[in-house]
Formats: structure tokens, C-alpha cells, sequence
């Protein structure tokens, strides 16, 4: 009885989100009455299936569907840009990653995994896989990068810096449901199941991804997922964030949510620096567009936003999308190799001393 209960409180938590028309409604908004309702109940039900597993499904699926081949043609032709931007907005991140671990004391492990623009469902799923990750600090500091892009990079956009005056807003897609999606559904779960006996990283996010992707490039018409399942997988994965947020195991919280929204409206700062450089580099991308797509911040929130601004969307998505599936595929085994290294020497430290 609990558990519907919890479920009920984070339905309305989303709701309440997408009312007040704030980003990453339904994982945000149930994540908060997830955790509210623990907080309150002092109960934490235990849930029927692997709500990250299902979750992760759609997302990946969904994240595939940006694929096509102008978006595969443009990534070739920009791949040396993407790749050393890239490397260096990741190479800044870790350097605010290890300042934030001075100046809160936190987890260094947990504070590089929150670092990394790699989105909040992306980085949580990738952080859940490695062992000693707080996915607490990892979940707040990505929360806080995104509350901190979402509000302020829309604000800079729309400032005389790029004397972006159009405010058109995308209309809603009202085609009807395509239900052969559930047969795609089917295929990523099995993509998924492969790519986990394969070690893949996040394989059921992951497995769809590829899967999806592949069969938009060989020209197969894959329907996309109905807004109210994506609504559901992000309150599955909101519902799952919330059962594994610990505040009271951060110490300090107000200095350390002050210093993780600092560093996140630097790193804004330094993805604008990186755009103008990319200005120097490739011809024919408006500064405007060039921030929108090196900004840290979520890709379906800055393709929405350079919707709104008229600026090229299939330059905000290429650069977007690499800087993701780079964090996906690359990130991961890094990460793991860096924490290994830095294991093996604090042991070797222990023994000798």
C-alpha cells in the first residue's frame, strides 16, 4: 500500500513541475514527492520491478531517434571541432569538480561523476554502475548545473550579446500515436539485454540508443514515443533518484549547494569562451548558435531553445549529441580507470606508512 502511496505523491510532484513549467518536470517533480513522502511517512517501500531498467529504455530509445544522416554527416564534418571542445569543457569540469572537493569536503569520486555535462539521467545511471559513488552528491550537483543552465543560459540568449529578438515558440506535434512503437519498445529491450551481457555501460540505455539509431540510418521509419511515456519513464527514474537521496549524509549542505551552483554558472561562463573560439574555427555558425550547442545543459532543452531563437538546430543537436554520446561511450571507462589508479595509489600509501 505504500508504494502506491509514493507513487501517487510523486505523480503529483510532476504535475506540479509541469504546471509550473519547470525542466525535467516529471523526474524532477517526482523525485521531490518521492522524497517528500519518505521524509514525511518515515516509510521507504520497496518497489515491484527495476524502475531504472525501464526507465532507461525510452530514453535511450529516444535519444537514438536524433539520428539521421545529415546528423551523421554534420558530426563527420565537425568531428574535430566537437572533439577537442568537448575534451576541454570535460577537462574544466573535472578542474571545478576537484575545487568543489576542496571547498565541501565531499566524496571526489561523487563530485567528478556530478561534474560531468553529461545530463542528470544520463551521469546517475552511469555514477549507479561504479562502486563508491555517492548518488546523492552526484544528483545534486547535476541538478543544481541544470536548474543553473535552463535559467541562465535562456538569459543570456535573449540579451543584446546576441540581439536575439525572436520569441516564437515550436507548437505541440498533434499528430496520432503510432502504436508500432511498442514493437520498437520490444526490440530496445532486447538491444538492452544484449548490450548488459556485452558490459556495456547503462546497456539498457545504451542498447536502444544503438539499435534505434541503426535502423533510422539504413532509412526504416521508427515511430517516435508518445510524450506520456516519456512522461512515465522520467517518473520512474525520478521515483528511483528519490529513493536513493541521503541529505543528511552531505555535510554542510547550504555551502555545498552555494558552491555547486557557482561553479555551475562558471562552467556556463566558459562553454560562452569555448563558443566564441568555435567562431574561429568553423564557418557559416552564428555565435548564438555556437552557445546554444556547447552550453551544459540538457539536449533536448537547448534544441528547444534554439528553436525558439531561430538559431541552426541541426548544429545545436550535432554538437549536443556528440558531447553525450562522448560522456556515454568514453566517460565511463575513463572514470573507472582514473578511480582504479587513485585507488591503487592510496593503498600503496596505507602500506607504506
Amino acid at each position: 500500500m505504500s508504494f502506491y502511496q509514493m507513487l501517487v505523491s510523486a505523480i503529483i510532484g510532476g504535475t506540479l513541475f509541469q504546471l509550473l513549467q519547470l525542466p525535467l518536470a516529471w523526474l524532477l517533480g517526482a523525485m521531490i514527492g518521492t522524497i517528500a513522502f519518505i521524509k514525511l511517512t518515515k516509510q521507504t517501500p520497496k518497489l515491484p520491478f527495476s524502475f531504472r531498467t525501464y526507465a532507461l529504455i525510452p530514453i535511450g530509445y529516444t535519444i537514438g531517434e536524433n539520428f539521421n544522416k545529415q546528423t551523421l554527416m554534420d558530426m563527420v564534418t565537425h568531428l574535430p571541432s566537437m572533439l577537442v571542445l568537448t575534451i576541454c569543457l570535460i577537462l574544466f569540469s573535472l578542474l571545478l569538480a576537484v575545487v568543489t572537493n576542496k571547498l565541501t569536503h565531499s566524496n571526489l569520486k561523487s563530485t567528478i561523476a556530478g561534474s560531468i555535462p553529461g545530463g542528470l539521467t544520463q551521469m546517475v545511471a552511469i555514477s549507479s554502475e561504479i562502486k563508491g559513488i555517492d548518488l546523492t552528491v552526484v544528483t545534486i550537483i547535476q541538478v543544481s548545473r541544470i536548474m543553473t543552465v535552463v535559467m541562465l543560459v535562456p538569459f543570456i540568449v535573449y540579451s543584446p550579446i546576441f540581439h536575439a529578438g525572436s520569441t516564437a515558440v515550436a507548437s505541440a506535434n498533434a499528430e496520432g500515436v503510432n502504436w508500432l512503437f511498442l514493437f520498437f519498445l520490444v526490440i530496445s529491450y532486447a538491444a538492452g539485454a544484449v548490450a548488459k551481457k556485452c558490459k556495456f555501460p547503462t546497456p539498457y540505455m545504451l542498447g536502444p540508443l544503438i539499435i534505434i539509431a541503426g535502423l533510422l540510418l539504413i532509412g526504416m521509419d521508427v515511430p517516435a514515443i508518445p510524450v506520456p511515456v516519456i512522461a512515465a519513464a522520467q517518473v520512474m527514474m525520478g521515483i528511483d533518484l528519490g529513493m536513493q537521496m541521503k541529505f543528511g549524509e552531505i555535510e554542510n549542505k547550504p555551502r555545498f549547494l552555494a558552491v555547486s551552483i557557482i561553479s555551475s554558472i562558471v562552467l556556463v561562463g566558459f562553454s560562452f569562451v569555448l563558443s566564441a573560439i568555435l567562431l574561429g574555427i568553423e564557418e557559416n555558425i552564428s555565435l548564438l548558435t555556437a552557445f546554444i550547442g556547447l552550453a551544459p545543459g540538457g539536449m533536448a532543452e537547448m534544441a528547444l531553445l534554439g528553436q525558439a531563437v531561430k538559431a541552426d538546430l541541426t548544429i545545436i543537436t550535432t554538437y549536443q549529441l556528440f558531447r553525450l554520446l562522448f560522456i556515454l561511450f568514453i566517460v565511463p571507462l575513463i572514470m573507472r580507470k582514473v578511480f582504479l589508479f587513485v585507488e591503487r595509489r592510496q593503498a600503496a600509501k596505507v602500506v607504506i606508512k
